[in-house]
């Protein structure tokens, strides 16, 4: 039963071809490129190829280039056509069919949809610049790359390679600049290009640069910035000298001295040597200094010297001294106590006790202490004596002591037991002189007032008879 059903639909079909009432449509097929882009460089191989549907048996293709069959592919049963090494003429719009022989003779199908191949030029081969271009670098030195090509009006990435891998620092590949800031010895090595154009649906590199080898480098070692005297703590007025000291025996052309990042000028500063006269709190700061040493044809500079900082100060003021009793008079065998006070505060200070013939003690403060006191015992011979005392101090200014200048002097007097009491007899003798002149004063006193009373009453007149009698 199938069998007749089958061979029915077979004659019917005849029928309705062979009576013109059917004529068969062959689908269109489609054509694109066998890479995934359409746009390919000059002297690339391109492969287009024409797909036709799956159920269909062909017996042939035809490719065409802007509407005109392409030369040798009428005849062809092959679905692909290749062009070997792709010239910008070869750009165009390409389409295809493909045909089938029947009993009715070649029918073709629809032609399919353009595709359109894009032709462009080699990207030429760039050119890497280093500015500043020198033979060798030193730490610290700043230096640009340059990828230089020539125009293209497309989008491009760039790509920097160090040693043959990418560098890693470089992150804005827009940029045909890859700039470092702080060359190191890390940055030694052999550096190339490329540029990459986009936007044609696929990445096209450009060739590799010629090379260039960058050489860097260690900066030569520190050198030391000495102060001639060697303390950091100077007086105004006091005068000091700067030396530059390399490490031997590295040659050296040139020296430079400088206060926080100022370099200073001076007929010997280029030969590592600066002189202060009079200083004044103006020249206190950090120092330091470098040295420079050939090295293929190129002055390298050594790492700074360790920053050496100059300090200015007023000179010492003297101390106040005073001392207790007040009066300074004290008994032989009796205590004295001193006090000695610096006017401000030290990192150290040391107290000296004097007299005017040698020192007594001298007392060390290991912290910011400003007075110091020292009890004495005074032991003298019978005689009263009398001494001048005074004190100074040490001050510890960075690593520099200072001797201050000396106190007023207050004298301390002795006095000894015997000539106590010598004074004390002195002393009463004196009193009973005194006391016998004043009894004898008053003993002189009444007595003429005594005798004044006497006289009075002898001139008085007698008168007898007349006459006047006036005793003598």
């Amino acid at each position: 039963m199938y069998k007749v059903l089958q061979a029915c639909l077979y004659l019917w079909l005849y029928l309705l071809v062979e009576l013109g009432l059917y004529e068969a449509v062959l689908q269109r097929p489609k054509i694109f490129f066998s890479a995934s882009y359409t746009t390919f460089l000059t002297g690339e191989a391109v492969l287009l190829e024409c797909q036709a549907p799956a159920d269909s048996t062909i017996h042939g293709y035809k490719f065409f280039k802007n509407n005109n069959e392409v030369p040798g592919t009428g005849a062809s049963s092959r679905s692909k056509y290749k062009i070997s090494l792709a010239k910008n003429s070869d750009a165009g719009s390409y389409t295809c069919l493909y045909y089938i022989s029947d009993a009715r003779g070649r029918q073709e199908s629809e032609v399919s949809f353009p595709v359109f191949l894009s032709i462009i030029d080699q990207p030429s081969t760039p050119s890497l610049l280093v500015n500043p271009e020198q033979s060798l670098y030193f730490e610290g030195e700043t230096v640009t790359l340059e990828c230089v090509h020539s125009n293209i009006n497309s989008m491009i990435t760039y790509h920097f390679y160090k040693d043959t891998s990418k560098v890693q620092s470089y992150q804005d590949t827009s940029k045909s600049q890859h700039h470092i800031a702080s060359l190191s010895t890390k940055d030694s090595g052999t550096y190339d290009c490329e540029y990459l154009v986009l936007g044609h649906q696929r990445t096209i590199p450009s060739g590799k640069s010629k090379q260039q080898t960058i050489t860097v480098t260690a900066l030569s070692a520190p050198p030391l910035l000495k102060f001639l005297p060697s303390y950091s703590a100077f007086i105004i007025g006091e005068n000091l000298t700067m030396e530059c000291e390399a490490p031997s025996p590295v040659p050296v052309t040139l020296y430079r001295i400088y206060k926080e990042e100022e370099e200073l000028k001076g007929p010997s500063a280029h030969k590592g040597i600066y002189a202060l006269q009079n200083v004044t709190r103006a020249v206190q700061a950090e120092y330091y200094c470098m040295y420079w040493s050939p090295k293929s044809n190129r002055e390298i500079p050594s790492i700074p010297s360790p920053t050496k900082e100059l300090y200015v100060i007023d000179p010492l003021r003297p101390p106040l001294f005073f001392v207790e009793p007040p009066s300074g008079r004290i008994w032989d065998g009796g205590n004295v106590t001193l006090y000695c006070s610096a006017p401000e505060e030290y990192e150290r200070t040391r107290f000296h006790f004097l007299n005017d013939t040698d020192g007594i003690i001298s007392v060390s403060s290991y912290k910011k202490q400003t007075t110091a006191t020292v009890t004495i015992n005074m032991r003298k011979s019978n005689s009263t004596s009398s001494t001048k005392y005074f004190c100074q101090y040490t001050a510890e200014i960075k690593g520099r002591s200072l001797l201050s200048p000396k106190s007023p002097q207050i004298e301390i007097i002795v006095s000894a037991k015997g000539s106590l009491l010598w004074l004390i007899a002195i002393g009463v003798g004196a009193g009973i002189a005194v006391l016998i002149i004043i009894v004898a004063l008053i003993y002189w006193v009444l007595l003429a007032k005594k005798d004044t009373k006497k006289d009075i009453e002898v001139s008085k007149p007698v008168r007898d008879g007349g006459c006047k009698v006036t005793s003598l």
